[in-house]
């Protein structure tokens, strides 16, 4: 039996690397039209498994890091999942801070305090000078997080899946020391 490794605590949560136990779960999240409306699409479970295979377990190995389990330490039950994953920016790859919610834990500050968490644990426990998030101008929930986790945000041009060019916000922090 393999021990889960806890990456960090906040008042209410825990972020845990993801197991393939969890992925039920997150299928769900995924499977979600009002949870995917700013993604291309849904994802069934085998597009979800292949999403976690190269953004948590894949990166876990590569990197050392990835998106985690998003915990409510009180119950125990896993709400979405926060993490750092490398994405493809303005300055080519970058670590980026996203997040993702079941739809009964939004408006609950969730998401805010994960990647609060996230943020402070990649600046001091990580020692990475700068963070970001992508986020879609139409998705205003997701820039609300991101604006109270981030000092500044700029816009930028990237290429999506269906190899369109969209605008996204990249909403961007720097360790202190840095700036």
């Amino acid at each position: 039996m393999s021990i889960v490794r806890e990456i960090l605590r906040s008042d209410r949560l825990v972020l845990r690397e993801i197991t393939v136990a969890d992925l039920p779960a997150l299928e769900r999240i995924f499977a979600d039209p009002l949870c995917m409306r700013y993604y291309p699409s849904v994802k069934d479970a085998a597009a979800t498994r292949d999403f976690f295979d190269r953004l948590a377990f894949g990166s876990y190995e590569k990197n050392g890091f990835g998106l985690w389990a998003m915990i409510d330490r009180e119950s125990g039950e896993l709400l979405g999942d926060c993490g750092i994953t490398l994405q493809d920016t303005s300055r080519g790859l970058e670590p980026e801070l996203g997040y993702h919610l079941w739809p009964d834990y939004w408006g609950k500050g969730y998401a805010t305090e994960a990647a609060l968490a996230c943020r402070d644990h990649a600046f001091s426990t990580m020692g990475l000078s700068r963070l970001v998030s992508i986020v879609s101008l139409e998705n205003l929930p997701s820039q609300k997080v991101a604006g109270r986790v981030h000092q500044r945000r700029e816009i930028f041009s990237k290429q999506n899946a269906a190899g369109e060019t969209v605008e996204r916000y990249l909403y961007i922090s720097e360790r202190a020391s840095d700036v």
